[in-house]
């Protein structure tokens, strides 16, 4: 029985350990999956952009070519070419080359459609609204939870009693982000002991006394108490507890 329970509460606390993990980093979290969005997006849209030039040139190179029949290409053929393309942009960059290529495992020279057109001017091209948007709800997300994280860390100092990073408010222990942290009723008990007195410091009588009143000696209760709950104290403050020589017991910042 005594063995389930201690699997039972090991498992609870790697529970809250997690949960606590997760709460700390979700506002970041929420932020990277945004500016991921933002970032796949505007790149999709800018490989969207850039198929549509090619299609653009190669499509103005099929009409001029049918006007070409000795591939000769003069500066009316790039003329033609040019009020041929329907993208404005392009009609300033767009030429048309000479290029030797392999097809079919030969050799073979042929013209070239080439927008010429570098990466800021497609950039500007594409439409980068939705991107832009995820952006700026992105940044939105970022500067409200940090807004939030601020606002929320005096008010619950400034009402409860605050300690290496632990608040006591409302029969509650709250990390200063205002995260619950989960005991038992005994841990509960006996971190409100140690918050509560002036010295941060309880003999071990005292502790004894106080929990186990009608006990003739729960030594080994709260050595067992102070083991378990140490791991949950250092995991969400910047605090820790040090025995001096089981005669007593303090609450110390690290």
């Amino acid at each position: 029985m005594v063995y389930y329970k201690t699997v039972h509460l090991w498992l609870t606390n790697i529970s809250h350990l997690i949960n606590r993990a997760i709460m700390k980093t979700l506002p970041y979290m929420i932020f990277s999956f945004l500016m991921l969005c933002a970032l796949c997006t505007s790149i999709n849209s800018y490989r969207r952009t850039e198929n549509i030039i090619a299609q653009d040139v190669n499509r103005a190179l099929e009409q001029v070519l049918v006007t070409m029949p000795d591939n000769v290409v003069t500066t009316d053929t790039i003329r033609c070419y040019r009020n041929c393309l329907t993208i404005a942009e392009l009609k300033d960059t767009a030429g048309i080359a000479m290029r030797t290529v392999r097809k079919d495992g030969r050799w073979e020279t042929r013209l070239v459609a080439e927008a010429n057109c570098g990466f800021a001017t497609t950039f500007m091209m594409s439409d980068q609204k939705a991107s832009g948007a995820i952006l700026f709800v992105g940044m939105l997300w970022l500067v409200g939870s940090l807004w939030y994280i601020k606002r929320k860390r005096p008010e619950l100092i400034a009402q409860g009693i605050s300690y290496g990073g632990i608040v006591f408010l409302n029969d509650k222990f709250m990390t200063l982000s205002g995260e619950q942290i989960r005991l038992t009723p005994m841990q509960h008990s006996l971190l409100e002991m140690f918050i509560t007195s002036d010295t941060h410091t309880l003999s071990k009588q005292h502790i004894c006394d106080q929990l186990w009143p009608k006990k003739p000696d729960a030594s080994d209760t709260l050595y067992t108490l102070i083991k378990r709950i140490k791991p949950i104290v250092e995991a969400h403050s910047m605090l820790k507890i040090e025995s001096d020589r089981g005669k007593s017991y303090s609450l110390k910042i690290k």
